[in-house]
């Protein structure tokens, strides 16, 4: 069985936080920034690294996030990083730490069936 060439460029974005980030401070600017995204389909999938004693179905597992992660569907690294540029948590400065940022290209071996 062949693997059939992906049409799109999909990039993995890592964003940890910086210490005492103020998440919840740009979280409104951040889900109104994302949401056309999710919506044109640019966005695949996201959300946020918890720590090896979490679970995502913790009560407070919002509190414990300490970074995000993106995957975006994108013509090129560029227009990933010009894209996450836009993004209040980049913007503010008080919840990414920038200098740790990493835009990576990957291959999805399981694209969603469109």
């Amino acid at each position: 069985m062949s693997v059939p060439a992906l049409k799109k460029n999909y990039y993995l974005i890592h964003a940890p936080d910086i210490p005492n980030a103020q998440r919840a401070k740009h979280i409104a600017a951040h889900m109104a920034t994302s949401a056309p995204l999710v919506q044109s389909g640019y966005i695949v999938a996201g959300g946020g690294f918890l720590p090896q004693t979490a679970h995502s179905s913790d009560a407070d597992a919002l509190a414990k996030i300490s970074g995000s992660f993106i995957l975006v569907q994108a013509d090129t690294a560029e227009q990933a990083w010009e894209t996450l540029r836009k993004d209040a948590f980049w913007e503010s400065g008080e919840v990414w730490d920038r200098e740790k940022v990493t835009v990576t290209p990957v291959y999805v071996g399981v694209p969603k069936v469109e």
